[in-house]
């Protein structure tokens, strides 16, 4: 089963070219411009058993991230406080989009204990560095760096 969504998401990821040129578009196609995400998808589609109508989304609400993280990018030296602030916003919309994609009890449940998982890692994480005295803005960023999907 995870074999065939696999191969159709591979599927659909390959017509995405050939549906771009079509179309007369003279923007590459998404796949191509962003091997980060389809990466990214096909990750997810294999954790979570997607359909290939989720796939899809998944393949969006990827590309939408990737595209919000380099818009972002250019205040971390600039302004590290809104860029940390920008950070922790798009992490919290993706994870919300992933969330809502999430239709079968299996998938809720596996997303659930993702989360649960990143929870405690962070939990960890901040008792390590309040032990070590960090300041807030360290602790703050390093917390952003333990994040799943």
């Amino acid at each position: 089963m995870q074999q065939a969504l696999a191969l159709l998401l591979l599927a659909f990821l390959n017509i995405l070219p050939l549906a771009a040129q079509s179309n007369h578009s003279a923007a590459p196609a998404p796949a191509a411009k962003n091997p980060e995400a389809v990466a990214a998808t096909e990750a997810l589609t294999k954790k979570y058993t997607l359909t290939a109508d989720q796939a899809k989304q998944m393949y969006q609400i990827q590309v939408r991230k990737q595209r919000n993280q380099a818009e972002v990018a250019a205040l971390q030296t600039t302004n590290p406080a809104l860029y940390q602030a920008k950070r922790e916003s798009l992490q919290k919309g993706t994870l919300g989009s992933i969330k809502r994609l999430m239709h079968t009890k299996e998938q809720a449940q596996l997303y659930q204990k993702t989360q649960i998982e990143v929870r405690t890692q962070k939990a960890a994480k901040r008792k390590e560095m309040l032990l070590q005295k960090a300041s807030k803005e360290a602790i703050e960023a390093a917390l952003l760096d333990i994040y799943a999907e």
